[in-house]
């Protein structure tokens, strides 16, 4: 393995999609608070150095976060992005040194391995991030209190990062999210087909704004428009290959 002491040659292969940023996510009254406090997070007036992005599967706090990275990257900061669901993290010595960063994401605190040493390592890396003044962006499915950490001490730090709720978004909401994705992309979805999208498809809103990307591939591929016959042909292949 890489020394964890070259923390950016070891972190790991992420795709820097330039269509990521913050200003393409959802805005809308369930989103425009947590949107416009991450706005600021470079900022020297920012509101704090550490924060937690908390709330349930589905609600894009993965595309927040690769977002942020991709904000302090254009600025030419240095940033490592690791994800604690991530099997290739396995040990607690890849955390070390990553103090001396610009900014450190962390996804999926929630996994954090219940063991001492993780716990150690994680409180570590939080007390020289405040020292070196590094940004730290942790994301989990819960908030601080709720993680079942172990460790009074880590307990304590994550309870005082600035939770950032990722809220759900209405039905309406989802509907707009969708328009407004695809009027990006250049796709022509009409009303019907939302509606159909909405009715036999995830209602999370990763997996829809995932299958609008699919079903803009498909319709170039099949050279049909999106309609509701387009979505079930595509949903009949997914079913009948789990891969696709």
């Amino acid at each position: 393995m890489t020394s964890p002491k070259d923390p950016k040659q070891l972190f790991l292969d992420i795709k820097l999609d330039e269509s990521v940023s913050l200003e393409n996510f959802i805005r809308c009254n369930s989103t425009d608070i947590a949107l416009s406090i991450l706005s600021n997070i470079m900022e020297s007036s920012s509101i704090s150095n550490s924060f937690l992005l908390w709330g349930r599967s589905g609600v894009g706090k993965s595309y927040l976060m690769h977002a942020l990275n991709r904000d302090f990257l254009r600025q030419n900061l240095n940033t490592v992005f690791i994800s604690l669901s991530d099997p290739r993290i396995n040990e607690p010595a890849i955390l070390e040194g990553l103090d001396q960063m610009d900014a450190v994401f962390i996804e999926d605190v929630s996994e954090l391995r219940d063991l001492e040493d993780w716990e150690s390592a994680l409180f570590n890396l939080i007390n020289q991030s405040l020292i070196n003044e590094t940004k730290l962006v942790f994301s989990s499915n819960c908030v601080a209190q709720d993680l079942g950490v172990t460790l009074k001490d880590l307990r304590s730090r994550l309870s005082a990062f600035t939770a950032v709720e990722i809220p759900e978004i209405t039905e309406k909401e989802k509907i707009e999210a969708l328009l407004q994705s695809a009027s990006r992309k250049g796709i022509e979805l009409e009303e019907k087909t939302v509606k159909y999208i909405l009715t036999y498809t995830s209602r999370n809103l990763s997996d829809l704004l995932r299958l609008l990307s699919e079903l803009d591939e498909f319709s170039l591929e099949k050279k049909k428009k999106l309609s509701p016959s387009l979505v079930r042909e595509l949903l009949s292949q997914r079913s009948s290959n789990p891969r696709i």
